[in-house]
């Protein structure tokens, strides 16, 4: 007998702990207890909650290394897009940027320095924080984001993209905060 693979379905998984838990959720052991709510039961801090699933996060993309040396791969904390935004389907699309998924569609991205190759810049590494983007927080937070085209639109924050739009968004490092730090130490 021949068998039959089962109907293609989105398969889900809990959210990562960055993302907010809702504000009442019922309590679960398994999976089944949570179904009727078309939901996950998840563990959070130490507890199991019923959560909505998020979609199962893509397997990581390989890319061509820069210049056939330097690897690449899609950013974390995404840097600063001095480019527009672009959407794409592979890397060759994009150069020098890369195609990196988020959900459903791919965005050219800037691929974050690898310090491990070149250890005397090494220091640089905390000078990367200050043109990386925070997260954004959730969409009942976010009521009225401000749109822009650079960061000078948004000094001292950064203009970060986000999927198909470009909004202010501070940096991991306040660079206020260097100025400072700096202004402190000289006097």
């Amino acid at each position: 007998s021949e068998i039959v693979p089962d109907e293609p379905t989105e398969q889900l998984v809990c959210p990562p702990s960055s993302v907010n838990p809702p504000l009442f959720s019922l309590p679960c052991k398994t999976h089944v207890h949570c179904e009727i709510l078309n939901q996950l039961c998840c563990s959070m801090d130490g507890k199991k909650r019923c959560r909505k699933g998020v979609p199962k996060p893509s397997p990581k993309q390989k890319h061509a290394p820069f210049l056939s040396v330097i690897p690449r791969e899609c950013p974390d904390n995404p840097l600063v897009e001095p480019w527009g935004i672009q959407n794409c389907t592979e890397d060759s699309e994009c150069w020098p940027r890369i195609c990196c998924p988020e959900g459903s569609t791919s965005y050219c991205r800037t691929s974050p320095p690898t310090f491990k190759l070149a250890p005397r810049l090494f220091p640089l590494k905390n000078a990367v924080a200050y043109l990386q983007c925070t997260t954004p927080p959730p969409p009942i937070f976010d009521l009225f984001p401000k749109s822009c085209r650079s960061s000078l639109d948004c000094f001292p924050n950064l203009c970060c993209q986000e999927k198909d739009k470009k909004v202010c968004r501070p940096a991991k490092r306040s660079v206020l905060a260097l100025v400072a730090t700096v202004a402190k130490v000289d006097n």
